[in-house]
């Protein structure tokens, strides 16, 4: 990580997730990023980048969470917290602990860790929708009443009670969104509607109602410049502030309808209304039908209670304060032609993204279980490989290393430790095949022969593997452990080999 001490400190939940990704991304040229992530930066796609350190960490594990956040502020101050990790699913029968142990104990272990840091704001992202939608003629404002009683809002709520009381000790912020949304979509109602309206399913043209359920949207662009905005003017905030990061007009299904229907086709398809007592009943049969078979829709009973209500909003307030809007460029009415295009051109990529996005609650992360393991196992395997280089029957075989200083040669083994540890945190091998690079050109300046560095790494990969194929706790990732350590150190050694063959000496 830079270790330029002029550069704020920022360090993220949900760095994986949708938002936390673009925020990384974001913030990292002229920031620290501690990105606490479930899933390996390769996997998000975000590269490598030197004021990134990325760990993967599941912050429910309380325990782990503590000790991930320790290290990271031991090793640097951090200036400021965004607390984007939390649960929501658009199903109904998600047990209710899962929201309370993700969404309410997670944020409350981390505000009480902050205080042991000397933080300068906490950024927490609530939702519109732990407000209920408004009665028509009313708008939800920034001090709305929290009255929705579903898992998900709940918890919201209780979160933003914890932050506020937390204010006490340092400055917070929270952040109400919208629905998000990118240019791939990634937001998923937004992306089952296209799905189905833009294919030849008999319920293509089918809208609930009169076609007027209306919910705001906000494109992620917008949303990480809102919290750069209260990074920038933190020092002017109070101790304690809310915002709404939202576009005022909602949009609704038969503005969305029409709109991205004229896009895919070059015409806008008339759609078909159908009453909401008869929504009601195919909804009722379809999910029937889909828990026989193993394959609920994604339309739910309890969504057909928002048929034809609408949620506008008034974010005057917010916008006064952080001088800040969502650009005209970025609304959904304009976005919606970059979202067609893309579904257009490139398919297969258009929905990989979106079923990802589905699938990011699985409770079982391998390289997340794999790294934690490793880290664990650390102190324990580096030991080992140190006792056998150092064994007096392999003085001929490590003659360099035995010659080196005992607590240099330690720090050596940690090294290679470490950047194995990397290379499965960010899931990138190539971060082995970067440090054999280095390391090769050191050892001939050192004069330690190709054999010996070779057979080095040989017995670390042998230690390691053992250690890890006897782990209780990773018995059903042989693979995965063969993928990212024997195969991580096959390219190690054969860009050590290049290296060798090619630099004159």
């Amino acid at each position: 990580m830079n270790e330029n001490k002029t550069i704020p400190t920022v360090l993220i939940t949900g760095a994986s997730g949708f938002i936390g990704s673009h925020l990384v991304r974001f913030l990292s040229p002229n920031h620290r990023v501690i990105a606490f992530a479930r899933r390996t930066q390769k996997e998000v796609g975000l590269e490598a980048h030197p004021n990134i350190h990325w760990i993967l960490v599941d912050i429910t594990d309380e325990q782990k969470f503590e000790t991930a956040f320790n290290k990271a502020n031991d090793e640097t101050n951090i200036d400021f917290i965004f607390h984007l990790a939390a649960y929501y699913d658009f199903g109904d029968q998600v047990p209710s602990e899962i929201y309370e142990k993700t969404n309410v104990q997670s944020t409350r272990q981390l505000l009480e860790l902050a205080r042991s840091a000397r933080i300068k704001r906490f950024i927490f992202t609530s939702s519109l929708v732990a407000s209920n939608f408004p009665e028509p003629g009313d708008l939800v404002y920034e001090e709305s009443d929290l009255d929705a009683t579903f898992p998900y809002a709940l918890t919201k709520q209780s979160g933003e009670i914890l932050v506020r009381e937390a204010s006490e000790h340092f400055p917070c912020t929270v952040i109400r969104l919208a629905a998000v949304f990118g240019d791939w979509c990634e937001y998923e109602p937004l992306y089952h509607f296209l799905k189905v309206w833009l294919s030849d399913r008999w319920d293509s043209r089918i809208l609930p109602g009169k076609g007027n359920m209306a919910i705001p949207y906000i494109q992620v662009c917008c949303v990480v410049n809102l919290f750069t905005k209260v990074l920038e003017k933190s020092d002017e905030l109070g101790a304690f502030n809310l915002y709404l990061a939202s576009s005022d007009k909602p949009f609704s299904l038969l503005e969305l309808f029409t709109l991205s229907t004229r896009h895919f086709y070059g015409h806008a398809k008339t759609p078909i209304f159908i009453p909401s007592y008869i929504a009601r009943f195919g909804v009722l049969m379809r999910d029937i039908w889909g828990r026989l078979i193993g394959k609920r829709p994604f339309e739910r009973m309890w969504m057909l209670d928002y048929i034809d209500k609408q949620f506008p909003t008034d974010c005057s307030y917010t916008r006064n304060q952080l001088d800040w809007s969502p650009t005209k460029r970025h609304q959904l009415s304009r976005r919606l032609l970059f979202l067609i295009e893309n579904l257009k051109s490139r398919p297969d990529e258009w929905h990989t993204r979106n079923i990802n996005r589905l699938k990011r609650f699985e409770r079982s992360r391998p390289a997340l279980a794999l790294a934690e393991e490793m880290a664990r196992m650390h102190e324990e395997m580096s030991q080992e490989i140190f006792s056998e280089i150092t064994k007096p029957e392999n003085s001929k075989r490590y003659t360099y290393y035995q010659n080196m200083d005992p607590a240099d040669l330690r720090w050596y083994i940690d090294v290679v430790y470490n950047n194995l540890l990397s290379s499965v945190r960010h899931g990138d091998r190539s971060i082995m095949v970067t440090f054999a690079q280095d390391l090769s050109l050191r050892r001939i300046q050192e004069h330690c022969t190709l054999k010996e560095l070779c057979d080095a790494l040989s017995v670390t990969r042998d230690i390691i593997m053992r250690g890890l194929y006897d782990n209780p706790n990773l018995q059903s990732m042989k693979l995965l452990v063969h993928d990212y350590i024997t195969l991580a150190i096959q390219l190690a050694m054969d860009e050590i080999k290049d290296v060798y063959e090619n630099v004159p000496r």
